[in-house]
């Protein structure tokens, strides 16, 4: 991220690459993988480091499992995700990015690709889009 930018010039993409940057736990090594996220940036729409909540089938309500793990963390300056998210704007991006990162080692689980255009549109929001998908997840 640019040094000089003031956090209220930075985009949203910009401020998720700094707590990109900013995290390490076991193997996620969050600078190693903002600089390769930048040295294969023609790949990639957008990237989210997040820990996405679990749904209790057995006793539904409205806030999910672990779902709010990051603002109970936020107090002692920890961003508690384990999940990257990348979007591309194509499906042969993503199988070419899920590629790098596993000749690159990023230090997660296996690359997960999403295939299921329909189940990709319904959790973006969006309908009939090529858009491609895939997350990987540090223990």
């Amino acid at each position: 991220m640019n040094e000089s930018l003031l956090l209220r010039e930075a985009t949203l993409q910009e401020i998720q690459l700094e707590l990109i940057c900013r995290t390490r736990f076991n193997a996620f090594d969050g600078e190693r993988i903002y600089a390769s996220l930048m040295k294969h940036r023609a790949y990639w729409k957008a990237v989210l480091l997040d820990r996405p909540g679990l749904a209790n089938y057995q006793k539904p309500g409205r806030l999910l499992i672990s779902s709010l793990i990051k603002l109970r963390d936020l107090e002692d300056n920890l961003w508690h995700t384990d999940q990257l998210f990348i979007l591309t704007a194509k499906r042969e991006q993503a199988v070419q990015l899920a590629r790098l990162i596993e000749e690159e080692d990023w230090g997660g689980e296996t690359p997960i690709m999403y295939d299921n255009q329909e189940e990709i549109d319904s959790a973006l929001g969006v309908g009939r889009q090529e858009y491609g998908l895939l997350s990987i997840w540090w223990d």
